[in-house]
């Protein structure tokens, strides 16, 4: 299954911090040393509540579109 999900990434201090507003319920933020870091966390945390989600029989939320965000394709299953 093929879900995709605007997330946002911003500087904070040393950090990145990459949030997926759809997710947000489920606690999809993460964060890492470098931009690409966070965007590859994100990418692996949504992939693994969606998988946990479709396991357990439940509808992924629908995206919501974030001005500015950066819009992922996260394979499920």
């Amino acid at each position: 299954m093929t879900n995709r999900y605007h997330v946002t990434v911003d500087r904070q201090g040393d950090q990145w911090r990459a949030v997926c507003p759809a997710l947000m319920d489920h606690g999809v933020v993460t964060g890492g040393e470098t931009r690409e870091e966070a965007l590859t966390h994100i990418e692996n945390v949504i992939s693994m509540i969606l998988a946990e989600m479709e396991s357990g029989g439940v509808s992924p939320p629908p995206d919501e579109l974030v001005p500015g965000g950066i819009l992922l394709t996260i394979e499920a299953g």
